[in-house]
């Protein structure tokens, strides 16, 4: 199977971030060629956890929720992605949509 024009150029563009980052390191192309490719199966994997979790939840898009579940058992890093989260603009609340606060 052939890799897609866009696949190549995100292959190319991961190899040679890692390998910018490792400029100052002893470290062989091998090693970088490998951390390359799992870098690129983990953003796979964490892709499709991502779409099957705003599937689940009936959404067409991913949320800022779907991200922090994927990162639920890294407490530290869930901890930096709220935070981040928390400066970030979020979108506008659609009252219609909301239901009702039955406590109010």
């Amino acid at each position: 199977m052939e890799e897609s024009a866009d696949n190549k150029r995100l292959r190319a563009a991961v190899h040679y971030s890692i390998q910018e980052a490792c400029k100052s390191l002893p470290v062989s192309k091998e090693c970088v060629a490998l951390v390359t490719e799992l870098t690129l199966r983990q953003a796979e994997l964490l892709a499709n956890d991502l779409e099957c979790y705003s599937q689940h939840a009936k959404r067409s898009t991913i949320n800022g929720d779907d991200v922090l579940l994927c990162a639920r058992r890294n407490p530290s890093l869930q901890d930096a992605l709220r935070e981040k989260q928390e400066t970030l603009p979020g979108p506008s609340k659609r009252k219609s949509k909301q239901k009702p606060d039955i406590f109010e």
